[in-house]
C-alpha cells in the first residue's frame, strides 16, 4: 500500500471513529471522505465531519493526517472558519503543536480548535 493510500485509509478511519465517539452528543453526524463528497455546508465547501442537532450545523471538523501542502490546509481551514460555525481540527497527537503553530502564524488561533487523535492497535 502506498503512503497515499495509507493517509486516505487513515483519514476516513479516524472520520468514522470520530462520527461514532461524537453521535451521543449530536443527533446528525455528516461525512465526507476522501471519495465520497455527499454533505456540502455551502457551494463547494465539503468538511470532513458536520455536526449538527435538530436540523441546525452546530460545528465542522476537518481530518489531518498529515500537515502537507500546508499552502492547502491553511486555505482550506480559512474558507471553513469563513463559514462562522465553530471549527474543530482534528490532528494526530504528535502533530499537536506543528498545528497550533499554523493556527497562530495564519491569525486562525482564535477562530480555531485544535484536538489530537491516536491510533492504538494493541497486540495480545
Amino acid at each position: 500500500m502506498n503512503q497515499k493510500t495509507k493517509d486516505d485509509f487513515l483519514h476516513d478511519w479516524v472520520i468514522e471513529e470520530i462520527k461514532k465517539k461524537y453521535s451521543k452528543d449530536y443527533n446528525e453526524i455528516k461525512i465526507n471522505t476522501r471519495d465520497k463528497k455527499n454533505n456540502s455546508i455551502s457551494d463547494n465547501l465539503y468538511p470532513d465531519i458536520i455536526f449538527g442537532n435538530y436540523g441546525e450545523i452546530v460545528m465542522i471538523g476537518e481530518v489531518e493526517t498529515s500537515l502537507e501542502p500546508l499552502e492547502l490546509i491553511v486555505s482550506n481551514w480559512r474558507d471553513l472558519q469563513k463559514t462562522n460555525i465553530s471549527l474543530i481540527i482534528f490532528v494526530p497527537k504528535d502533530k499537536l503543536k506543528d498545528a497550533r503553530d499554523i493556527c497562530w502564524n495564519n491569525q486562525l488561533i482564535e477562530k480555531v480548535k485544535v484536538s489530537t487523535f491516536s491510533v492504538e492497535i494493541p497486540i495480545s
